[in-house]
């Protein structure tokens, strides 16, 4: 039998302990991630933000739906300048390599723990601007700057950290925060057998590229 907590960290295990982030909510997050950015939502309130939450828990399904609609052109694609690209004619180990550039491989995400949030500010998005998750949305002169800069001032005061600052192959993420004592807890029980065996169940026709990738890649997944 596998450990709970090992199947949890790949995002297979038992989700009943999970909660809504809030009355009538689909997103779920582990309850003392919840209980700190519910503290962190009231916090932004006050300067003046909306924070809102785009993406919390996500299944190993979730996962796998994500990665597998970039791999067959149903999703959108960036490069390294958050430019969509072309990925159709490019090496299979190519395009995964672009894809896990934004996305994590199912098995390998943060959001699979319930610690990890995408947020935004609802209030700074322009009317009819549709929410991109770029870092251009936080640069200087743009509508997220100043939550930025919310964010990189109180995160650490509510127990969360920003953990993508764009070292190894994953970008820069901004928007994305993480529950550090409970993610922590998550990354120490992580077992890559387990996600590359989970990989390998799928079928995929891209699974063993991505067991490889794994292999070659263990250091920099959750960094």
């Amino acid at each position: 039998m596998q450990n709970e907590d090992a199947l949890r960290a790949v995002g297979m295990g038992d989700t009943s302990y999970l909660v809504k982030l809030s009355s009538g909510s689909s997103k779920l997050a582990d309850p003392d991630a919840a209980k700190a950015l519910e503290a962190l939502r009231i916090q932004a309130h006050k300067k003046g933000f909306e924070l809102s939450v785009c993406s919390a828990y996500r299944s190993f399904y979730d996962q796998f739906c994500i990665v597998s609609g970039k791999l067959d052109g149903s999703r959108a694609v960036l490069d390294a300048d958050e430019k969509p690209v072309d990925i159709s004619k490019l090496p299979l180990s190519e395009k995964l390599a672009a894809v896990l550039r934004f996305s994590a491989l199912p098995g390998c995400s943060r959001h699979h723990f319930g610690t990890d949030f995408d947020v935004y500010a609802a209030d700074r998005l322009p009317c009819g601007q549709k929410l991109q998750l770029t870092c251009r949305e936080y640069a200087n002169g743009s509508y997220f700057f100043e939550f930025g800069e919310f964010l990189k001032e109180n995160l650490e005061a509510f127990g969360f950290i920003r953990p993508f600052s764009g070292r190894g192959f994953v970008a820069a993420e901004p928007w994305h925060i993480s529950y550090f004592p409970k993610a922590e807890r998550m990354v120490a029980v992580f077992d890559y057998k387990l996600a590359q065996l989970k990989l390998k169940q799928t079928d995929a026709y891209w699974a063993d590229v991505a067991c490889e990738f794994v292999e070659r890649h263990k250091t920099e997944f959750f960094s």
